[in-house]
């Protein structure tokens, strides 16, 4: 747990922030990436969403599951309304206060979605096998809204809803699937989906699934990296990009495999 030494939210006084509820425009929808790896820049509806592959000799995400964003129309509109409710100028005097290097508005975008998520979908301990049920036994019919129905969405899902709210709030922001290396000294990376935003000259790396634990509640998990994440990952090699957490200042390592093993000294760049 990460203490924090500002209450938080004595800097949440309501207040109108003005978030535009239009798309922000994509020249590329989806873009291919070393191995399994892939991103995504625009949701919509009715898209069929790989999560997963079945086999793992094959790089295919071949398992799918179908956007209805639709269903989740209600809490949208209501994390919308909980980012508009805080006081950006409070806000960014307590990220200042704490020496967090974000702008405000992107941050209250960020930490609606993190307490809404946490409030309609609270963690569910079984969440891996009854997903894994859900997905063998509905097959292509299986929706987004069946899976967070059933308390059963993992990175994949809760990063695509994540980027249909981004492009709701007009962040420049794409799905990415790739994997994660937790720890630099570990061989083995995961298959992790996460969101990469793109603010000005900055590139965040923005894990939706792994919310920051503080004294003062759940935080979103927000990372920014020393060399260019877009330019490591468009080298089609396995390669992993450390970030380091805005809030907790630990170390994670976003990129790009192919089920392989990984050696730090060759495949994580600028070490």
């Amino acid at each position: 747990m990460i203490y924090l030494h500002y209450h938080f939210t004595h800097s949440l006084i309501s207040n109108s922030m003005n978030i535009s509820e239009t798309p922000s425009t994509k020249q590329e929808t989806y873009k291919k990436h070393f191995g399994h790896c892939f991103e995504i820049s625009k949701f919509e509806e009715g898209d069929m969403i790989p999560v997963g592959g079945k086999s793992i000799f094959s790089q295919e995400a071949n398992i799918k599951v179908r956007a209805d964003f639709s269903e989740f129309s209600d809490t949208l509109k209501e994390t919308h309304e909980l980012a508009n409710s805080y006081n950006v100028d409070k806000l960014h005097e307590w990220l200042r206060s704490n020496s967090f290097e974000i702008d405000a508005k992107l941050f209250a975008t960020l930490f609606a979605f993190t307490k809404k998520l946490a409030e309609k979908y609270p963690d569910n301990p079984a969440r891996a096998e009854t997903r894994r049920k859900l997905y063998h036994e509905a097959g292509d019919a299986i929706t987004l809204h069946d899976v967070f129905s059933a308390h059963s969405a993992e990175c994949a899902e809760i990063a695509a809803l994540a980027q249909v709210y981004l492009q709701q709030a007009g962040v420049p922001s794409t799905y990415f699937s790739g994997d994660v290396l937790w720890k630099r000294d570990r061989e083995q990376s995961s298959e992790h989906s996460f969101i990469v935003i793109r603010q000005e000259d900055v590139t965040y790396i923005y894990d939706p699934a792994n919310p920051v634990n503080t004294t003062s509640g759940l935080f979103p998990s927000i990372a920014t990296t020393k060399i260019s994440f877009d330019t490591e990952v468009a080298k089609n090699k396995k390669v992993f990009v450390t970030a380091t957490n805005l809030i907790s200042k630990k170390e994670a390592f976003y990129g790009t495999n192919n089920g392989t093993n990984v050696w730090a000294e060759a495949h994580i760049a600028g070490d």
